[in-house]
């Protein structure tokens, strides 16, 4: 419907928390794909910081109901900014193929 009305913002909550992986991917590359075609402002709520870095422009976190950071996908995928975020110990690494940052939990 939203793509139909041609509409300049698009919102998504949560837009692949049912979905296996397969099937995140082809969403989240769809929603980009329209975003660059379509010249969208997308705002997606996402809780998986690897899926959010790797289809995202900038990306958000927030906690408690505020504005905890924010950055492109390389500064937000830093083991401690992204220990800030989730309270966790975590690591990063760089994808072999494609370079991009993958996160992990130590």
């Amino acid at each position: 419907m939203m793509v139909a009305q041609n509409a300049g913002v698009m919102l998504l909550d949560e837009p692949i928390s049912a979905l296996d992986i397969a099937h995140q991917v082809e969403v989240l590359g769809l929603v980009r794909d329209l975003s660059r075609k379509r010249d969208l402002c997308v705002v997606v709520v996402l809780h998986d910081p690897n899926m959010a870095a790797r289809y995202c422009d900038e990306l958000i976190a927030l906690k408690d109901g505020r504005l905890l950071t924010r950055g492109t996908p390389d500064q937000i995928m830093q083991g401690e900014v992204l220990r800030g975020i989730f309270g966790v110990e975590m690591g990063v690494f760089a994808h072999p193929l494609t370079g991009q940052p993958i996160g992990y939990v130590q």
